[in-house]
């Protein structure tokens, strides 16, 4: 029984019909060559990745900073989602602006560490500067980090200025 195919599949038709056959199913104009995808920066993942990379290579030389590169996180609260998803994690409590970094340990008369991470030409938005101020007020250290190397120096200032020993 036939299913009204003349071909099996797109790779046993001639050449010529194959072209136009991809082409029509990308939505692309058969005469026009196809265009190389862009990979998509993403510079604040890459510098948040870099921050995390320096702490932990810094632990590893200086086991006093075992405990704090431990109690260091990701907040993952942003990023492209689709609606479904947004939906999930709105319920699940994902809230605007909340910081993308926590250290949580005391500190100097702080709380804790929040560290927004923004690329080298990045801008914290509205939320984000509120969430800032706000942990200012209530007692954490807050602040908005260009680039890995501003944030590292950030944190490892906050964690020097700690005056507990770890505990073996």
């Amino acid at each position: 029984m036939s299913n009204g195919l003349r071909y099996a599949s797109v790779h046993h038709m001639p050449e010529h019909m194959r072209t136009r056959a991809m082409c029509a199913l990308s939505t692309q104009d058969p005469r026009m060559p196809e265009q190389a995808k862009k990979p998509r920066g993403d510079s604040e993942h890459e510098e948040q990745v870099a921050f995390f990379n320096l702490i932990r290579s810094l632990a590893l030389l200086d086991k006093r900073y075992a405990l704090a590169v431990s109690r260091t996180f990701a907040i993952p609260n942003g990023g492209g989602r689709s609606k479904r998803e947004a939906g999930r994690l709105k319920a699940e409590g994902v809230r605007p602006g909340v910081s993308d970094i926590e250290t949580s340990l005391p500190a100097d008369g702080y709380h804790g560490l929040f560290i927004e991470m923004k690329s080298l030409t990045g801008s914290a938005s509205r939320e984000q500067k509120d969430w800032v101020m706000e942990s200012l007020k209530l007692g954490y250290m807050a602040v908005v980090c260009r680039g890995a190397r501003e944030a590292y120096t950030v944190w490892t200032n906050y964690v020097d200025a700690t005056f507990w020993e770890p505990k073996p």
